[in-house]
């Protein structure tokens, strides 16, 4: 991997920079997920588990938009992250919305050794995470009820696209915000488990087709989460993206793997 004078990606560092590049918590490229992706799966499967009595805690809420999207259809939700410019809009959508059901904190739950979730003890029946980190699985017990369920969906392991290599070494794949490292979600997930004294009750992985049609896209995608200095304007790369387009493309363009591990476990 090339060395870049920026954070590890998915680090805390990482994380507080990519709040200064963008407003808010999102993916900045379009393109077209294949269907029965993860992510709809994710918000189907939340869907089925919220009731009018269901008290929610998200992890990682990022700029929030989940839990002011699932309001109206359960009691409360508690949604924390870390990054307080993610709050700050958070609440500010939230006030436009009128939601009143939901509370938005600034909280890092994790110390470097346990998490350390915003709830009470036994107030929770429901904790999910959509692309979040996963060490809050260790503080899951502390603040859940008895037959509360864990919901999460996490980016899973996928295989570096063959032109990555034909980018400028600060643009290899390996160094955007949306490669996700190499090693087991699934084994990962486990182990956090078993760390608290739970279980998996069910895993799915999800690995669908993921097309941008547009080089400017993909160069959205590759550049995600470096920092401004670190990035050459597109103009000064638009023929080494054009050369991926003319020798990788299908026809409908460049076809990309979207992996998702999709887990569910009951606290006893």
């Amino acid at each position: 991997m090339a060395e870049l004078s920026i954070p590890r990606a998915h680090s805390d560092e990482w994380y507080d920079n990519l709040a200064i590049n963008q407003t808010g918590y999102y993916y900045p490229w379009q393109s077209e997920v294949g269907q029965k992706n993860g992510e709809a799966a994710f918000l189907e499967m939340l869907e089925e588990h919220l009731t009018p009595e269901t008290r929610v805690l998200e992890v990682g809420c990022g700029h929030g938009d989940l839990a002011l999207n699932i309001a109206a259809s359960c009691h409360s939700v508690i949604a924390y992250d870390r990054v307080p410019t993610y709050i700050d809009l958070a609440k500010s959508n939230q006030k436009a919305a009128g939601i009143n059901n939901v509370e938005f904190l600034c909280h890092n739950a994790w110390d470097g050794s346990a998490a350390n979730l915003p709830a009470k003890p036994d107030s929770v029946d429901l904790i999910i995470g959509r692309r979040a980190p996963i060490h809050w699985l260790t503080g899951a017990k502390q603040v859940c009820r008895s037959g509360a369920t864990l919901l999460a969906l996490c980016p899973m392991e996928e295989p570096i696209p063959a032109w990555s290599s034909k980018l400028p070494p600060k643009l290899h794949y390996e160094n955007s915000g949306r490669h996700t490292g190499h090693g087991s979600i699934h084994q990962s997930v486990e182990n956090r488990l078993h760390q608290a004294g739970l279980t998996l009750d069910s895993g799915w992985g999800f690995d669908v087709p993921e097309v941008f049609s547009q080089p400017e896209e993909l160069y959205r995608m590759i550049t995600w989460g470096l920092p401004a200095s670190e990035v050459p304007p597109y103009d000064e790369i638009s023929y080494k993206v054009d050369g991926i387009y003319d020798k990788y493309a299908e026809a409908q363009g460049i076809v990309m793997r979207h992996c998702r591990f999709l887990f569910k476990a009951i606290v006893p």
